[in-house]
């Protein structure tokens, strides 16, 4: 199976769609992201990473 990324983890949108997401595909198959701290739920219900995705070099070496 393929692995989703989800971007904005943390906002209104993001943290509802992570969570279905991973009820649904697995929670090691959704990788949460967000440049701030989610909630916990989020952080610790999977993969979860602090990320500015504007920096290009980083967003590119955590999808490899």
């Amino acid at each position: 199976m393929d692995n989703i990324l989800i971007i904005g983890a943390a906002g209104q949108i993001g943290s509802e769609l992570t969570g279905e997401l991973r009820k649904i595909y697995g929670s090691d198959h959704v990788f949460a992201t967000d440049i701030k701290e989610a909630s916990k739920d989020i952080m610790e219900g999977g993969p979860f990473q602090l990320m500015d995705v504007m920096d290009d070099k980083r967003l590119i070496h955590f999808v490899r």
